[in-house]
């Protein structure tokens, strides 16, 4: 049995960089990697809606009650998955499918929906290497895919349906600009705006003065509150494999994104409700896309991408 053990060690620590002791606590433990990827840092972990990733790290302490270092050491490595795999979840549960539900609410909802996003925690990877302290402690973080939790949602009905009313949102206190006075202007070399003639190859909505919220199925509204875009616009089969919307850090690399690259539709946001996912953008803007809608496929096969932070 003592020879199992130390197998496993040595299968575990014995090749790794970081089997030496290091220092570090929480979410400075998560990789460097993992770090520079993530969109939102959590408590216990962060999350890379770019790549719709979700990590959580976990602490594992050595057993004294186990006779080898090695026993111990491995002890400390399971108890550390254990508690990621609950924090991932905890994480999980806190995540917006849209403005006002998370996915915990689904869960509390529905016991269909509680059991297979559980299940899902079976099959969640290890990201990175163990990180060992001076203590004998050892940190774990662990990742979970985000369209795993998505494929269960839409096949439950989560996502809600296109119409949702206009007093989710309300329409900013400032009066709507004209159309005609809007037409497409550049900023720091962006052009932003568009025209109905122009084929697009995704849109690209810059949130970064707003205070939105990050969320699986966000709503786009005018400025009248009507919805222009959300998940009942999205085909099924595009909403499984990439989501809604995708979220980025910088415009340019928004730009960049393989969800929208090419010439992608530009535009801004006016602003989000308070600690809301949703957003508003002007009348103008939601007309072009209604128009672009009828005629395009990007909004249809989900080629959105919202600029934050």
């Amino acid at each position: 049995m003592k020879r199992i053990y130390l197998l496993a060690f040595l299968v575990i620590f014995g090749t790794s960089s970081e089997v030496f002791a290091q220092s570090c606590f929480g979410t400075s433990c998560l990789p460097k990697a993992v770090t520079n990827a993530c969109t939102e840092m959590k408590g216990n972990g962060c999350i890379d809606w770019e790549n719709g990733v979700v990590y959580a790290v976990g602490m594992g302490v050595p057993n004294p009650n186990f006779p080898s270092a090695a026993q111990r050491r491995y002890a400390a490595y399971e108890a550390a998955k254990i508690v990621a795999m609950r924090n991932l979840l905890q994480m999980v549960e806190e995540i917006n499918i849209t403005s006002s539900r998370t996915v915990k609410t689904g869960m509390l909802e529905s016991d269909v929906i509680h059991t297979q996003i559980t299940g899902r925690l079976r099959h969640v990877q290890e990201a990175g290497q163990p990180k060992n302290m001076n203590d004998g402690s050892i940190w774990v973080t662990m990742k979970m895919y985000l369209r795993d939790i998505m494929s269960v949602l839409i096949n439950n009905g989560q996502f809600g349906t296109k119409g949702a009313p206009a007093a989710q949102v309300q329409a900013p206190a400032t009066a709507p600009i004209p159309a005609a006075t809007i037409a497409p202007v550049k900023k720091q070399g962006v052009e932003y705006g568009g025209s109905a003639d122009v084929i697009y190859s995704g849109l690209i909505i810059d949130a970064r003065d707003s205070s939105v919220s990050p969320a699986m199925s966000p709503k786009i509204y005018d400025e009248t509150g009507l919805e222009v875009y959300g998940s009942a616009a999205v085909d099924r089969n595009f909403a499984l494999r990439h989501g809604v919307v995708g979220y980025v850090k910088g415009l340019k690399k928004a730009m960049k994104n393989d969800r929208v690259q090419g010439k992608p539709l530009i535009i801004k946001a006016i602003r989000s409700g308070d600690k809301s996912s949703d957003l508003l953008i002007s009348n103008q803007d939601a007309e072009l896309l209604r128009k672009l809608e009828a005629t395009q496929t990007f909004l249809r096969e989900a080629r959105v991408i919202i600029v934050i932070g």
